[in-house]
């Protein structure tokens, strides 16, 4: 199972994603992050891939979700701790590995992103926390999910 991060940052009614340059989710828009190091912290996983990403550093970040990822196919469980930033330093620019771009939080073009972000971001942008499981099929489509307000993390 891969341990990862996943940012989201949110100024007032505008939110930052990304477009996927390589890689898993290739051409689908989603928050920045990526696997965690064994020698980093989930904070600083979420910084650093941030910053190598988008080219900014997070600022009044915090923890708001965690999802585990399963999948029918070769693709290892991902188990993804999400973040909620409502500031940064620094202007998004292009990486290599994604193309950061901003969306009206009432356009956000989920038709062009992994199946479940409809369900958490919404919770995110609202502030609750949330913790859930999502299974894929073979075709990287929901074949079931459990998704549910919390108090507090995990």
């Amino acid at each position: 199972m891969e341990i990862e991060t996943v940012s989201i940052v949110q100024l007032n009614d505008q939110i930052l994603l990304g477009k996927k340059k390589r890689g898993f989710g290739k051409g689908k828009y989603n928050g920045f992050g990526g696997g965690v190091e064994n020698w980093e912290t989930l904070e600083n996983c979420v910084i650093r891939e941030t910053l190598e990403e988008a080219g900014i550093i997070l600022a009044n970040f915090k923890k708001i979700g965690k999802i585990l990822f399963h999948f029918e196919n070769a693709e290892p469980n991902h188990l993804v701790y999400f973040f909620k930033a409502t500031n940064f330093d620094g202007e998004p620019i292009a990486s290599e590995e994604m193309k950061p771009k901003w969306f009206d939080k009432n356009k956000i073009p989920y038709k062009k992103m992994w199946p479940d972000d409809k369900y958490w971001i919404p919770l995110l942008l609202e502030d609750q926390k949330f913790e859930g499981e999502f299974y894929f099929n073979l075709e990287n489509k929901i074949k079931r999910y459990d998704l549910n307000v919390v108090e507090g993390l995990n």
